[in-house]
């Protein structure tokens, strides 16, 4: 599985350490940021335009899963592309555009925070997959 995140904005410095832990970690993942925009629309622009393969928004509306349902969705696709907005959210272009919806939390999260949740969640993804211990039920 090969997977890129694309991101509005740069990380904040408290969080790029955690965020370079998970990188460290994880294998084919690239970490792409466009700069913020005036408008939700044309950061929602910058997004899918570097935007390729298996395309999934992270938005609060989208569906939830456990760690061993993404676990086994992200297994079937060999390429992701992951979008992450800014402060004021995905654009409607994005979320029709894109191929699924994935919601993290019912809560709303920071975007940087939701960054570093979902590079632990694919880091726990590929243990799943591989077997190993660091996921416990």
């Amino acid at each position: 599985m090969k997977v890129k995140v694309v991101a509005v904005g740069k990380i904040s410095p408290i969080l790029k350490e955690a965020q370079d832990y998970y990188l460290r970690k994880l294998k084919n993942i690239e970490i792409v940021e466009v700069k913020k925009q005036r408008t939700k629309e044309e950061e929602g622009k910058k997004l899918l335009e570097k935007a390729k393969g298996y395309i999934i928004a992270l938005d609060e509306r989208g569906r939830e899963m456990t760690s061993r349902e993404f676990a086994s969705f992200v297994q079937k696709h060999p390429f992701i592309t992951f979008l992450i907005g800014g402060a004021d959210g995905l654009s409607e272009e994005v979320r029709e555009k894109s191929n699924f919806l994935l919601s993290l939390s019912k809560m709303t999260l920071q975007h940087d925070v939701a960054r570093i949740v979902l590079l632990e969640q694919l880091y726990r993804a590929e243990q799943i997959i591989k077997g190993t211990p660091y996921h416990r039920e």
